[in-house]
Order: structure tokens, then C-alpha cells, then sequence
């Protein structure tokens, strides 16, 4: 079964412009990383990669059959060029992922690379290196990185781990269903033209919207993709954004006659599992879509088409928030140059058209689907072209609506407040400027605890 990257990134830094038994002897598992801490021994020097003799521990959180099957043809590609540099993968999951770096990285013996989403935390720890200079003196062009990418892997100005997908917020919208209603995807331009749609869709078997609050990581992300459209962040508090915030509310308010009941108690797998069977005409959702629905019903990638979440009112043009997935270079790696070239090599156009098979989109426009299709055809053979629609769309739509996703000060512990006034909103118990003033409170609240 594949394995998504359905999970935002949490971010906690202040706002600037299932675990497996690795296969192969070669491969440490990362229990044993930690009770040994082990160093980096193997090295013998920081050559170039044709001539280096190392040992390279590299972290790979990506552990679906497809996602290991990349590491260890990687691996295999590496020994082609030089059978002494050795990749030990050490496969962990993204939730296990923070926290055993930051034993390894506290103890003085990190790994060499690692697979990397929000960055905040090893940053903090001092735990990666900075890749400015290596970036502007490789043969990689800046100006290939699709809008928001690099960004979101830079702080302080410096850039901490280099992109190779680009994950968007989106929209997913059943596109037969749709079509039943009498209207065309290009009729969801604005906030009203959803609404519009979404009663248009709801029928005695289906729902026009859902919008899953069972969880607090996805209620938040679901309000998030919307807030983005109305030119509006999650940790905006100040009463300039007053406006922007009941709009938002009673956007989602209006919402709340063409949604199931039910999606309130939702997590990401119960709306997946409604839309796929085609009970849900629209999802926020993201890039990660076909990976959460393929097996559930393959038809369903075909039927659907991705875009920006529509327009709200207070704003000028419809904004996708865009995070990445990378590949950082440990600040303590005994051979940061052969380190690096190992990740010029993971973002090399083959690598990435195989990742992004998968999940998500290249990171770079010189990954076109021409690359990306005979991989799609090995992932989702059941839905090629329904997997190729979905990645132009999504690659469409960063490069003309993406910008940088906003880390967020205190988002883990934001996430459950927001869900709480959410549900009371959906349950009709409170109205849209009830809602404004107890998130107002709360939100605040865990900003000042972040002090």
C-alpha cells in the first residue's frame, strides 16, 4: 500500500517573507541508531563521489514497498558509480522522525542526509547545514524551483535542505458530479460560485462539500486552505483581519447545509473513503490526493480534478499554499561535500519523476510529465491518466497561485482550539462573530505561551 504525505508540516517559528524493518544488511534500523549512537565512521575521506570511500547514514521517512524501492535503486545507482560509497538507510516515519534527530543531533553523531519537510526544528537545534552557497555553485538553476519551494526551506535567509516535491492545499472536485449540477470546474472561481456549487451537487445520495473535524490537524488544515484564498493567515489577530475572518466563517457556515452530518467526526481516511465511493462532490484536500484514494476506488483519480481553492472576498486572486519535501545535508556530517553531492543526485530529474509518481510534484519545472508518465504507469497502472491530469493540474496551479505555506507560532497547540470552535459553528451553537471572538481569544492566547 502506498504510503501518502498527507501531514502538513507543524511549524513553530515566527512568520518570515508504518515504522519497517529495513531490508538489506546495510540498512540500520533506527532503534538501534539511537541506543548505539553510532558515528559516521566510515568515512574515509570527502571526496568527490567518484573517488570517496564512506559509509553514508541517510534517513528516509518514506516507508511504503514504492517509497523503499526508490532508496535501494538509489543505492543500486550509487554503486554503479562507485561501489565504496554505501547508503544505510535508516527508514523511520515522519511522526517518529523530529524527535530521534534531535537525540541523534543533541548527542553530538547525527546521520549525513535527511529526507526533510518543515525544517524549523533541526534549525533550531543547529542541526543542518546551509546550502546557499552549494546551490548558487551547482549547476542548478534557482530559478527552476516552482513559487514558494525554496522559501519554504529557508530560514533566516538561509536555505537548510533543497526541494525535490512541491505539496499544495487544494481543492478536489468530483468533476462528473459536478457535470450533473450543470457546471464546469471553470465555473469555481469565487467563494459564492462554490457555495453555489455545493447545492447545486447535494442530492438525496450525495453532498455538494465536506470538510473533516474529527481530527484537530485536519480541521485546521481544512480552514487554512480557505483562509489562504481570503488573503488571510491562521495566526492573523490583529483587528485589521476582523473582516476577513467572519467572511471566512460564514463561508464555512454556509457550507454546513451541504455537508454530511457526519464529517464532523471525520478524519482524513473517512472523507477520502465518502469521496471515493462518491458520496462527497468536493474535498480540501491536496497534492497527496491519489495516494489516499487509488486503492479505495481507482475510477475516482479520473473523475476529479485539483485547483486553488477559490477566491474569498477580500481577495484580489486565489492564493494555494505550497510546502515542500527535500533533502538536507547534518551540519555535523563528517563528509558534507560527498553528502551533497549525494542530494544534487536525489534531485536529479529521474529521481524526482519517480518520487513524484507518488506524490505530489516535482519541485522543479524541468521535471515534465514525459518523465513522471512511465512511472505513474508501474504506481497506478489503473489510473494513468487519471494520475497525469491530477499532476498537471497541481503543477498548473503552484506555478500561477502558489505561494510559500506560513509557519505558524504554535500550530500543534493552536489546532484543538480551532477544531473546538469549529464544531460549536457546524453544530449551530454559535454564530460566525461568536466564532471570531473565541478564536481571537484562544489563538492569542497560545501565542503568548510561545513567549
Amino acid at each position: 500500500m502506498i504510503t501518502p504525505h498527507p501531514s502538513a508540516p507543524r511549524t513553530e517559528t515566527p512568520r518570515r517573507g508504518p515504522h519497517r524493518t529495513p531490508r538489506g544488511g546495510a540498512l540500520l534500523a533506527a532503534g538501534a541508531l539511537l541506543l548505539t549512537a553510532c558515528s559516521n565512521g566510515g568515512a574515509q575521506e570527502d571526496a568527490d563521489l567518484e573517488e570517496a570511500s564512506a559509509d553514508l547514514q541517510v534517513v528516509w521517512p518514506g516507508t511504503s514497498d514504492v517509497e523503499m524501492a526508490v532508496a535501494e535503486d538509489f543505492q543500486a545507482d550509487i554503486a554503479e558509480i562507485n561501489e565504496d560509497v554505501r547508503l544505510e538507510y535508516d527508514y523511520m516515519s515522519w511522526d517518529d522522525m523530529q524527535d530521534q534527530l534531535a537525540i541523534q543531533i543533541q548527542a553530538g553523531n547525527p546521520p549525513d542526509v535527511t529526507m526533510t519537510q518543515d525544517v524549523t526544528d533541526l534549525v533550531r537545534l543547529g542541526g543542518l547545514m546551509e546550502l546557499d552557497d552549494n546551490l548558487a555553485e551547482s549547476s542548478l538553476d534557482a530559478e527552476e524551483f516552482r513559487p514558494g519551494t525554496l522559501e519554504y526551506t529557508t530560514r533566516d535567509d538561509s536555505l537548510y535542505a533543497l526541494p525535490y516535491l512541491a505539496q499544495a492545499f487544494t481543492l478536489i472536485v468530483n468533476e462528473d458530479l459536478l457535470a450533473d449540477a450543470g457546471l464546469e470546474v471553470e465555473d469555481l472561481q469565487t467563494w459564492e460560485e462554490l457555495e453555489e456549487a455545493a447545492e447545486a451537487m447535494t442530492t438525496d445520495d450525495t453532498y455538494g462539500f465536506a470538510f473533516p473535524m474529527g481530527e484537530a490537524r485536519f480541521a485546521f488544515r481544512g480552514m487554512m486552505t480557505a483562509a489562504y484564498s481570503n488573503d488571510l493567515l491562521m495566526d492573523d489577530t490583529g483587528p485589521e483581519f476582523e473582516e476577513r475572518w467572519v467572511e471566512l466563517l460564514d463561508h464555512l457556515d454556509t457550507l454546513r447545509e451541504y455537508r454530511p452530518n457526519a464529517d464532523a467526526t471525520w478524519d482524513y481516511s473517512d472523507m477520502f473513503r465518502a469521496y471515493a465511493n462518491g458520496e462527497v462532490g468536493m474535498i480540501p484536500a491536496g497534492t497527496f490526493f491519489t495516494a489516499n484514494v487509488y486503492e479505495l476506488n481507482p475510477d475516482i483519480v479520473g473523475a476529479s480534478r485539483q485547483l486553488a481553492y477559490p477566491r474569498g472576498p477580500s481577495a484580489e486572486e486565489t492564493r494555494a499554499p505550497v510546502s515542500t519535501v527535500g533533502y538536507g545535508v547534518f551540519a555535523d556530517s563528517d563528509t558534507p561535500n560527498l553528502s551533497w553531492q549525494i542530494v544534487q543526485r536525489l534531485v536529479d530529474d529521474e529521481w524526482v519523476a519517480r518520487q513524484a509518481a507518488v506524490v505530489h510534484v516535482p519541485a522543479r519545472d524541468t521535471v515534465t510529465m514525459d518523465d513522471i508518465r512511465p512511472q505513474i504507469e508501474e504506481v497506478y497502472p489503473d489510473a494513468v491518466e487519471g494520475q497525469e491530469q491530477q499532476i498537471t493540474d497541481a503543477m498548473e496551479l503552484i506555478d500561477s497561485d502558489g505561494v510559500p505555506l506560513e509557519p505558524v507560532v504554535g500550530q500543534s497547540a493552536m489546532e484543538p482550539e480551532v477544531q473546538e470552535v469549529l464544531r460549536d459553528l457546524s453544530d449551530g451553537d454559535i454564530a460566525s462573530d461568536e466564532a471570531y471572538a473565541l478564536l481571537m481569544e484562544r489563538i492569542t492566547e497560545v501565542q503568548e505561551n510561545q513567549d
